[in-house]
């Protein structure tokens, strides 16, 4: 199947014959956005279309996030920078958390909230907030940071009131957060196109689409990224089979931490 293979190319996502139904359920409306008549019209689209190859992606994938999803992990983030980077931060070092697949950017905007409330005493502590998805339309809303205030729901109303901003049905974030957070277009299964490292990482929720190879060398380079100390965070259904094989250790639920 001409789509099953070129999402495989694209974004590493496996889609076998038992998701035919989702697949045409889900690219019936790629058809209409497209004023195409088949599938066999936009099988030829695809094979055409940079830009429409994405488009596919993005619908195949559940853009399924919330502001302090799985809570533990912001537990985990604050005692991180509490117990073992506070004294380098204090020191000037940046603190770098990379959202690696941060969809609408909900994820991204709570660890930037996260690290913001533990380094209040710190007004010049320096963070960097890094949000990557393959979707560019879920990046422009990520860039925008303007949510319903329906997500207020999931947000501490302390953290809320110190960092939110409301305007009429939405709110929007303080300079002071906005400011630290920077979103790029990246594809996990792609070249990464910086060197950095970070002292956390978030990829939840991703790896469920790959295929083990897919899934295992994505273990190995994230761990690479982080410092030593620092922390992976991964989805709630997701595991890493080896982790002392890649200088990881488990300390908490789909939590591990780089020990080498």
């Amino acid at each position: 199947m001409i789509i099953s293979q070129i999402a495989f190319n694209v974004s590493g996502i496996i889609l076998n014959e038992k998701k035919k139904d989702l697949i045409c359920s889900r690219l019936n409306k790629r058809l209409r956005a497209n004023n195409l008549s088949g599938f066999e019209e936009y099988c030829t689209l695809i094979q055409e279309s940079t830009d429409e190859r994405l488009q596919m992606v993005s619908a195949l994938t559940t853009n399924v996030t919330s502001f302090y999803r799985e809570k533990h992990h912001f537990y985990y983030l604050s005692k991180l920078i509490e117990d073992k980077f506070i004294e380098k931060i204090q020191n000037g070092e940046e603190f770098r958390v990379w959202s690696s697949a941060c969809s609408s950017g909900e994820e991204a905007y709570s660890a930037a909230m996260t690290a913001s409330k533990i380094l209040m005493s710190l007004p010049c502590a320096k963070v960097k907030i890094l949000g990557t998805d393959i979707d560019n339309n879920m990046l422009e809303r990520s860039k925008a940071g303007i949510y319903s205030l329906e997500g207020k729901k999931n947000i501490p109303s302390g953290i809320f009131n110190e960092f939110c901003l409301e305007q009429k049905n939405q709110f929007t974030f303080k300079k002071e957060i906005s400011d630290r957070l920077r979103f790029k277009s990246l594809n996990l299964i792609a070249e990464w196109p910086f060197r950095s490292k970070f002292h956390a990482i978030f990829c939840r929720n991703v790896a469920i689409y790959f295929d083990k190879m897919t899934r295992e060398k994505l273990w190995s380079r994230l761990a690479q990224r982080l410092h030593v100390g620092g922390e992976l965070y991964i989805g709630h259904s997701e595991r890493i089979s080896n982790p002392n094989m890649l200088g990881l250790r488990s300390v908490g639920l789909n939590s591990y931490k780089r020990v080498e």
